[in-house]
C-alpha cells in the first residue's frame, strides 16, 4: 500500500534533533577519551569526524525543506541532496554562495549552520570542509537534480603513501569530505587574523597537508575537473609530512536516509501513477532512451514540478511494447511494461556484476534492472517487481502493466484530477500536497450532499472495474457520544439517461441518487456502495457503523427492496459492520481505505466471471468490497485476499457503462461530520 498523507515533512526536524542530540554526545566522547596517544587521538578524531559527517548527511537529506532560504524559485520541487558551501571567513556560517559553477571549494566545516558545536580534533583544532563543486548549494550545477545515481563527485581520495582509496569519476566518488587538521607542521603558520571561536585564520595550506591545486590555488580550479585530496598514514605522520584525517560522503549515504522520507517515496509513486495513467488504452511504441522516447514525449508531466521528477529519473525508467502480449507480476495480457530501476546493486544473475550508472552505461538495461527483469528487456514475458516504492528494498525493480484498451483515472494524475467535476454542496480540493491531492465533503448545513463525479462514463460490462481510495472522516465520534453523520458512497449510476455531473443526492442519503429524490431517475438501476455512520432507523440501519452494497437506488435494507442487507453480521449478502464501532475513533480520526472490484461476466451465483463472456442484460456482476485491507492499492490485478463483503446482481443495460462519483453527506450542529478522500484509483480493463 502507498504511503499515507500524514506526516509529510520526515526528515527534517527528526535528522536536526538526531544531529544535535549526537553533537551533545560527542562533547562527552572526546572528553573522555585518552588524547595522550596515537589511538586516544585517532579514536577522538574518528568521534568528531563521524559527528560532523552525520551532520553533513542529515544537511543534505534535509535541503528540500528550507525552500526560502535555498530554493527560493523552486520551492516543493526543490530536489535532495545539496550541501553547505564551507565558511571561508572563520565564523561557522555557511558561505551564501562560493566559487563558480561546478568548481570544488574548500573551507572550514558550517558548525553553526549545521547546529553543532565548534567540534575539535584531538589537538584542538576546528574541523575543515571541503565540497564537490556539482554538490554545493550555490551557485547550483545544472541540471539542478539529485538522485541515488548522480555523479556529482569531484574528488579522488589518496593516502600519503601513494594509494588510492577511492577513484573519481564513479557512483561512489565522495561528494564531501571533512578533515581533521591536526597538530602545525613545521612551516604552518596558524596565527589568528581575527578573533573567531575557533581561533587561526583561513589559509588552507596552514591547515591541510594535500598538494593539490584545491588546497594550493583554489582560484586556478577548473569546473567539472577532478581534485586529488590526500589523508595521512601512520608513515606520514611519524615523518612530518601528512597528519590529516579525514571521512567522506557519498550519494548512498545521503539517499540511505532520503530514501526513507515520505515526500520521496510520494513523488517516486506518483510519478509512475501518473505515466500509467496516461499510457493505458494507447500505450506507443517504445522508441530510443531504453524505449522512454515516446513515453517521455507523451507524457512529460503536467507542471514544472512533475517534468522536473520525471528528468530527474529518465535514467531510471524503462519501457518496452514487445509484439506479443507478455505478463507482468503475474497478471498476463500486458501489451506494456513501466519499469523503475532501484538502488543500485549487484545482480544476482551470472555473472555477478555490480551495476554501475555512468555516462558510459546509462543505455544499459542490466546496470537498472535485477533479476529476472534484466534478461528479460525488451523482448521477454514474466516481468517481476514490486507495484509501489519501497524503502526496506530501495533496489527492488517496480513492475507496471500498461494495457491496450484500459481506462484509468487517478488522483495522482493532474489532468485526471482537475477533470472532475464538484456538485452539490461543501465539496473543496486541496492540491497544495502536489502528490496527494485531496477533496474534502464537509457539511453544508443544508438538505444537498456533495458529489466528486468523474468526467466521463467507465466501462463495466465485459470489463473488471477496480478502484481504491483512502478516507479520513474529520470529527472524533467516540462511542456512546454524539451520532455524528452520515457516510459516503461509491455511486455507480445509470448512464443511459445523459449525464448526471451537475448533480448530487440528498445529504440524508450521503449524497448518493436515491428514488423518490430530485435526482432519482438516474438511480433506478444503480450499484452503492455505502460507509454509514449514522444510524437511520427507517432504513434499518445496523446499530453500528457499516459498509453496504446497496441496488436500485434504495437505501433501506429490506428484503422487500432486494437489498438483502439487514444482517450486518455478514450472514447477509453486502453488508459488514465489525469490528463494532469502526470509524468512532478519538481523539483523531484514523486514515482508512477502501477497495471494490467489480467483475462481470460471471453466472447467477457469481461463483465463475469471465468479462469476456458478458451478455447484457442477463449476465450478472459480482460486486467485492475489503475495507482496511493492507498492500490492495495496487489495481492492476485482483486482490487474493478475501474481501470484507459481496453481492451478486444482475447487470441491466443501463449500467453497461455508467457515471461514477464519490459522495458525501454531513450533518451539521452536535452531528456535524466531514470526510477528505485521497488516493484515489479507478481502473476498467
Amino acid at each position: 500500500m502507498k504511503p499515507s498523507p500524514r506526516n509529510r515533512q520526515f526528515g527534517s526536524a527528526l535528522l536536526v534533533f538526531v544531529a544535535l542530540i549526537l553533537a551533545a554526545m560527542s562533547f562527552v566522547i572526546v572528553k573522555a577519551l585518552n588524547s595522550s596517544t596515537e589511538a586516544g587521538r585517532n579514536e577522538t578524531n574518528a568521534a568528531v569526524l563521524a559527528q560532523a559527517k552525520q551532520a553533513l548527511i542529515a544537511y543534505a537529506a534535509t535541503y528540500r525543506d528550507y525552500p526560502s532560504f535555498l530554493c527560493p524559485t523552486l520551492g516543493p520541487s526543490c530536489p535532495f541532496g545539496y550541501l553547505p558551501c564551507p565558511d571561508t571567513n572563520n565564523d561557522g556560517i555557511t558561505e551564501l554562495n562560493c566559487g563558480a559553477t561546478n568548481v570544488s571549494v574548500i573551507g572550514r566545516l558550517p558548525w553553526k549552520t549545521l547546529g553543532l558545536p565548534p567540534l575539535r580534533d584531538s589537538n584542538g583544532e576546528c574541523l575543515w570542509y571541503a565540497v564537490s563543486g556539482r554538490a554545493k548549494y550555490n551557485p547550483p550545477t545544472s541540471p539542478l537534480f539529485k538522485n541515488w545515481d548522480t555523479l556529482s563527485g569531484q574528488f579522488q581520495i589518496d593516502d600519503a603513501d601513494g594509494s588510492t582509496l577511492v577513484v573519481a569519476d564513479t557512483n561512489d566518488t565522495p561528494w564531501a569530505v571533512v578533515f581533521s587538521p591536526g597538530a602545525a607542521r613545521s612551516g604552518q603558520d596558524r596565527t589568528a587574523a581575527v578573533a573567531s571561536e575557533c581561533g587561526g585564520n583561513d589559509a588552507v595550506t596552514a591547515y591541510l597537508d594535500g598538494a593539490d591545486a584545491l588546497y594550493t590555488a583554489p582560484a586556478t580550479v577548473i569546473a567539472n575537473t577532478n581534485s586529488v585530496l590526500t589523508l595521512s598514514t601512520t608513515n606520514s605522520i611519524s615523518d612530518g609530512t601528512n597528519n590529516d584525517q579525514g571521512q567522506w560522503i557519498t550519494s548512498n549515504e545521503i539517499f540511505d536516509v532520503v530514501k526513507n522520507r515520505s515526500d520521496f517515496n510520494d513523488e517516486t509513486d506518483a510519478m509512475l501513477d501518473y505515466m500509467q495513467s496516461c499510457l493505458e488504452g494507447s500505450p506507443p511504441a517504445a522508441t530510443g532512451s531504453k524505449g522512454m522516447v515516446n513515453v517521455i514525449t507523451l507524457c512529460p508531466g503536467t507542471t514544472q514540478e512533475r517534468q522536473n521528477v520525471v528528468s530527474n529519473w529518465s535514467d531510471n525508467l524503462l519501457y518496452t511494447k514487445p509484439v506479443a502480449s507478455v505478463t507482468v507480476n503475474g497478471t498476463a495480457g500486458c501489451d506494456a511494461v513501466l519499469l523503475f530501476g532501484g538502488k543500485r546493486t549487484t545482480r544476482t544473475t551470472t555473472p555477478l556484476i555490480a551495476q554501475t550508472r555512468t555516462a558510459a552505461t546509462s543505455g544499459q538495461a542490466d546496470m537498472y534492472l535485477e533479476t529476472p527483469n534484466d534478461t528479460l528487456f525488451p523482448s521477454g514475458s514474466g516481468y517481476d517487481g514490486a507495484t509501489h516504492f519501497d524503502p526496506a528494498n530501495a533496489s527492488r525493480d517496480i513492475a507496471r502493466c500498461i494495457k491496450t484498451g484500459a481506462t484509468q483515472f487517478s488522483f495522482a494524475n493532474p489532468v485526471d484530477f482537475a477533470s472532475f467535476i464538484p456538485a452539490g454542496a461543501g465539496v473543496t480540493t486541496n492540491t497544495t500536497d502536489t502528490y496527494h491531492p485531496t477533496v474534502s465533503i464537509d457539511s453544508a448545513a443544508g438538505t444537498s450532499g456533495g458529489c466528486f463525479w468523474l468526467p466521463s462514463t467507465v466501462a463495466l460490462a465485459g470489463t473488471t472495474v477496480r478502484t481504491y481510495y483512502n478516507y479520513q472522516f474529520s470529527y472524533a465520534d467516540p462511542t456512546g457520544g454524539a451520532d455524528r453523520g452520515n457516510g459516503i458512497t461509491l455511486d455507480i449510476v445509470d448512464g443511459s439517461l445523459g449525464s448526471p455531473t451537475a448533480l448530487c443526492g440528498l445529504e440524508s442519503r450521503m449524497g448518493a441518487f436515491v428514488v423518490g429524490d430530485p435526482t432519482g431517475m438516474w438511480a433506478l438501476e444503480s450499484f452503492t456502495i455505502e460507509t454509514d455512520v449514522y444510524r437511520d432507523a427507517a432504513n434499518s440501519d445496523s446499530a453500528e457503523n457499516h459498509t453496504a452494497i446497496m441496488a436500485n437506488g434504495n437505501p433501506a435494507h429490506s428484503a422487500a427492496n432486494g437489498n438483502l442487507t439487514g444482517a450486518c453480521d455478514g450472514t447477509a449478502a453486502g453488508c459488514r459492520a465489525t469490528p463494532a464501532n469502526k470509524f468512532e475513533e478519538s481523539i483523531t480520526p484514523s486514515l482508512h481505505n477502501q477497495r471494490i472490484e467489480i467483475h462481470s461476466g460471471c453466472n447467477s451465483t457469481c461463483t465463475t466471471c469471465n468479462p469476456a463472456s458478458h451478455v447484457s442484460p442477463n449476465t450478472y456482476v459480482k460486486i467485492s468490497t475489503w475495507v482496511d485491507c493492507t498492500d490492495c492499492s495496487d489495481v492492476t490485478a485482483d486482490s487474493v485476499t478475501t474481501p470484507t463483503i459481496n453481492r451478486c446482481i444482475i447487470l441491466t443495460t443501463e449500467l453497461n457503462s455508467p457515471y461514477i462519483a464519490l459522495t458525501g453527506g454531513f450533518r451539521s450542529g452536535a452531528s456535524i461530520q466531514g470526510v477528505t478522500l485521497s488516493n484515489f484509483i479507478l481502473r476498467s480493463e
